[in-house]
């Protein structure tokens, strides 16, 4: 189940709430976790993402053959 970041509008708190896509789609909005307040907005988070570059994953994967012969 995914997981979306919130920060109340009124006491500027920030809180992670778990709920499914559906109930996303749906509009379903969470209240605040330490004030109660229906007053909240989605925010963001940035993500680490591992490339092929230096001490990341390979970018192609390894299965032991070329495929050649």
């Amino acid at each position: 189940m995914p997981a979306y970041d919130y920060q109340c509008q009124d006491c500027g708190e920030r809180f992670e709430v778990r709920m499914s896509i559906a109930a996303y789609s749906a509009g379903t909005a969470p209240s605040c976790e330490a004030c109660g307040s229906a007053h909240v907005a989605r925010t963001f988070t940035a993500v680490n993402v591992l490339t092929g570059g230096r001490g990341g994953a390979s970018a192609a994967p390894s299965c032991g053959s070329s495929g050649f012969g």
